[in-house]
């Protein structure tokens, strides 16, 4: 059944009249106008021979047109189709709840209204975007708001037996007859994919199925034809400058291979390749890399883990060790917390809860102690299964531990924002006063106190709002640290007489600048007006939210002028070629693990560390100024002390 005229032979003289018909007996018609899209009919006047269409597309309402001009550019539509009923009085509400509820359902309707119950993407998008566009709120953008509707939907279709979803942009969609076997449905899907990716997609979803659904498909052919993929997985994986790519999807892949075939193949895991063939490819930056992309559940890592022991023998603990010491747990944005907390568990089980602790307290006293770590101390500081881990490392060298990650993770940029363990010191607001002065044992001294509130006033890792209210919380325990409690406005970019900034960084903090004074101040301010009128003002927490909002972005303005002041736009021209200045691009060897390491000096405001590129500004930056190619020299951030050799300098607007 065609989606338009519900009699594919008929004229357009007929569907004209039976339009006719409907309206005159208080019903809508539908049809689609070449230009302004859908058009429900509302009224014809047959003595002057004239239409009344809405057409909603185009937020025309009422519009009168001749039924000569009007037919000749219309196509009609069946109102009992699922494009008319979207915008049918009557149908709306039912088919906004279908896109809504049961988006699979939805398009099964759709395509059963084509002839042959099939259609291009492209067709099927189209229509779809229309009945989308019928439930849509007011004011809602139509393109934004359709895209994240369609991209849900898309992942129901693919679960459902029932529709043909094409791999490729302008293929078909097709109704099909569901299949007695969910394992014969996705293992024909799983042949027919052509790449890798949707292949490993459909084995977890095979994987996941229930077995009584899915025994058919799991025959010894068919394991063989996995086998052979993921022996292709992992050799594209291990070849030069791919591993650190390819190893995870090939190793989630090869378990969810033996999950599926287990019930009907006996010791499916000694199949080549084998999970254990991964780990064997893996040296100690690839198994990081890998542990943080499994899936982090309890049981892929403590898979994972048990792989591990299995394979380096006496030796499993410190390869343990070796991830929870790693620069790319470190480093990691995501992903690293629950992994930590799994392997120190997992130690813990196995009996070196007394290694754990040995280790941790001299990863804190070398400053090795990374983030993720750090943090889950903080967050089971009172618990007592890791009591004999934790108790030893909560302290003042914790609290210099910490000040010392965020500040070196904040070292091209002066912001903490995306900064866990620094959003961590602030939201706690128990952990520094635990950390210097327990309320069981001693409370630390003076020095120590005021060394670490000197390191607090000095850091990177904080805007000056947060650095005050994080000094006040010590100024509590040790009055002397009151005089360090005033805004540290000497930092880098207030000491500089001149800024040198891109022009796109200068444009996008005078968006920022633009945003406060036009937007969010008159906003707050609205804020606390309506809060005052709430009574006491003493009790009125609305009112003193809205206060310290205020104090904030009054702050943040007057910051913004006084930079954008003293900022002079540069377009890099002026590099040189030869030593290492603003605008250069310079490739270092750095010599704790002899690796190369590419950055770009950039503006003031163009630090992006994922990116490599750091602002000419930042304590790391500056220690890289003038050096040419073949020097040698050591760089020092907090105490920590790194050896680099120049191996290249060139001009960063030379490679854009």
């Amino acid at each position: 059944m065609s989606n338009k005229a519900s009699n594919p032979q008929a004229t357009k003289a007929q569907h004209l009249q039976s339009a006719i018909d409907r309206v005159s007996g208080g019903q809508e018609a539908f049809c689609i106008h070449q230009t302004w899209g859908i058009g429900i009919i509302r009224a014809y006047d047959a003595d002057k021979k004239l239409f009344t269409v809405d057409f909603p597309e185009q937020n025309k309402k009422g519009h009168v047109i001749d039924s000569a001009f009007f037919v000749a550019k219309i196509d009609f539509l069946n109102p009992e189709g699922i494009i008319a009923r979207a915008y049918s009085d009557a149908g709306k509400a039912a088919v906004a709840q279908a896109l809504s509820e049961d988006p699979a359902g939805l398009v099964k309707s759709l395509l059963a209204e084509y002839p042959t119950g099939e259609c291009t993407s492209y067709a099927l998008e189209a229509a779809l975007d229309r009945i989308h566009f019928a439930s849509l709120a007011a004011g809602k953008e139509r393109a934004t708001a359709f895209k994240s509707w369609w991209t849900k939907a898309r992942a129901a279709l693919r679960r459902d037996r029932a529709i043909l979803v094409p791999e490729r942009k302008g293929g078909l969609y097709a109704l099909l007859e569901a299949p007695k076997d969910l394992g014969e449905d996705l293992f024909a899907q799983y042949e027919s994919s052509p790449g890798l990716e949707r292949r490993l997609a459909l084995l977890a979803e095979l994987a996941e199925s229930p077995a009584s659904e899915t025994r058919s498909a799991a025959t010894e052919s068919n394991l063989a034809k996995v086998s052979s993929d993921l022996a292709k997985a992992v050799s594209a994986a291990s070849a030069p400058g791919r591993r650190r790519d390819g190893l995870p999807a090939a190793l989630v892949g090869i378990w969810n291979r033996d999950k599926f075939f287990r019930s009907a193949v006996e010791n499916v895991e000694m199949t080549s390749p084998t999970a254990s063939d991964v780990i064997a490819l893996c040296n100690e930056q690839d198994l990081a890399v890998l542990a943080l992309n499994i899936p982090h559940t309890s049981e892929k890592i403590r898979g994972l883990l048990d792989l591990v022991r299995a394979h380096h023998g006496d030796k499993w603990a410190d390869r343990a060790f070796d991830l929870l010491k790693s620069r790319e747990i470190g480093s990691a944005k995501s992903g690293s917390a629950k992994l930590v907390s799994e392997t120190v568990s997992y130690l813990c089980d196995a009996g070196l809860t007394a290694e754990v602790a040995a280790r941790f307290a001299q990863w804190l006293e070398s400053r090795e102690l990374r983030a993720p770590v750090i943090i889950w101390v903080i967050k089971n500081r009172a618990s007592r299964k890791y009591a004999e881990v934790v108790a030893p490392l909560v302290g003042p060298s914790l609290l210099g531990a910490i000040l010392s990650s965020v500040d070196t993770e904040a070292l091209e940029s002066n912001s903490s924002a995306r900064i866990p363990l620094a959003f961590e010191l602030v939201k706690d607001k128990d952990l520094i006063p635990e950390l210097i002065a327990p309320a069981e044992g001693r409370k630390a001294d003076t020095e120590t106190i005021f060394d670490l509130a000197r390191s607090l006033r000095d850091s990177q890792g904080f805007d000056d709002m947060t650095r005050l209210k994080l000094l006040s919380r010590m100024a509590k325990i040790e009055p002397l640290v009151q005089r360090l409690t005033k805004s540290k406005r000497d930092d880098d970019e207030s000491a500089e007489k001149e800024l040198v900034v891109s022009q796109s960084s200068k444009e996008e903090k005078e968006r920022e600048l633009t945003e406060i004074i036009q937007v969010k101040l008159p906003a707050v301010k609205e804020a606390i007006q309506v809060a005052k009128e709430h009574g006491d003002l003493r009790e009125n927490s609305e009112y003193k939210m809205a206060r310290q909002d205020h104090d904030t972005l009054s702050a943040r303005r007057a910051e913004l002028e006084g930079l954008l002041k003293k900022a002079r736009v540069t377009d890099f021209t002026e590099a040189k070629a030869d030593v290492i200045g603003i605008g250069s691009t310079a490739t270092l060897e750095r010599g704790s693990d002899k690796s190369r390491v590419t950055y770009h000096i950039l503006g003031a405001w163009d630090g992006k560390p994922e990116e490599g590129a750091l602002a000419y500004i930042s304590p790391l930056a500056k220690q890289f100024l003038n050096r040419r190619t073949g020097d040698t020299f050591a760089t020092n951030i907090n105490g920590r002390t790194e050896n680099w050799t120049v191996l290249s300098v060139t001009r960063w607007i030379d490679a854009r």
